[in-house]
């Protein structure tokens, strides 16, 4: 019977390669969305679950110097999200005061 290292060495192993399924299934999201907002909300997801990947990575190597790139990783998704969004909401307004321009005309 395999003791307890060896079983979550597994269980991180196979949530390493779980994680790396999905993030292939949102990068392809990401390409194939019909919208835009698809194409962020899938970034969005894949720079979560690039995070989940590094903490589990540094449980199964054992180096706590990955939790700190996890966490600038994360503030760095969250104002690339927020950027993308910001970008969306000055593309629509824009458009909305081009359409009101043109049908008062």
């Amino acid at each position: 019977m395999p003791d307890a290292e060896q079983l979550k060495y597994y269980l991180l192993m196979g949530s390493v390669i779980f994680l790396s399924i999905t993030i292939f299934f949102c990068l392809m999201r990401a390409a194939l969305g019909p919208r835009f907002t698809d194409r962020i909300i899938a970034a969005n997801i894949i720079g979560t679950k690039i995070i989940l990947l590094i903490a589990v990575l540094s449980l199964v190597i054992g180096e706590s110097y990955l939790v700190d790139i996890c966490l600038i990783y994360a503030v760095i998704s969250f104002l690339s999200v927020v950027v993308l969004a910001r970008s969306v909401i000055e593309k629509k307004d824009s458009e909305s005061e081009s359409e009101s321009g043109v049908n008062e005309s």
